[in-house]
């Protein structure tokens, strides 16, 4: 499973988000609860054009993590603004500085 995530987390890296996409989304299946994997997927749905993905990832991630990392803020105001809901995207980045302001 970790060599799946790498292998994802480097395609994306190098330009390639949709074949990273693939892996992670086989990660993904074997260890649904795997937060790291669930981010770095949402990163790569995100470089991919796959906004509405992205968001269902992210939704996925807030119920198993309570909204605690504070990269899911970011995250999700990427992902709203890549689905074209550039005032949510605002709010969400508010939220996101607020919170890495509060820390």
């Amino acid at each position: 499973m970790q060599l799946l995530h790498v292998l994802g987390y480097l395609y994306g890296c190098h330009g390639q988000a949709k074949r990273g996409a693939a892996y992670l989304l086989i990660a993904a299946q074997l260890s649904p609860g795997n937060a790291g994997v669930l981010r770095t997927l949402a990163h790569l749905l995100i470089l991919d054009g796959e906004a509405d993905k992205a968001l269902a990832t992210i939704a996925r991630l807030e119920t198993l993590e309570g909204m605690d990392h504070p990269t899911l803020g970011l995250l999700k105001s990427r992902a709203l603004l890549a689905a074209g809901r550039k005032t949510e995207a605002h709010d969400a980045m508010r939220s996101f500085l607020a919170r890495r302001g509060a820390q």
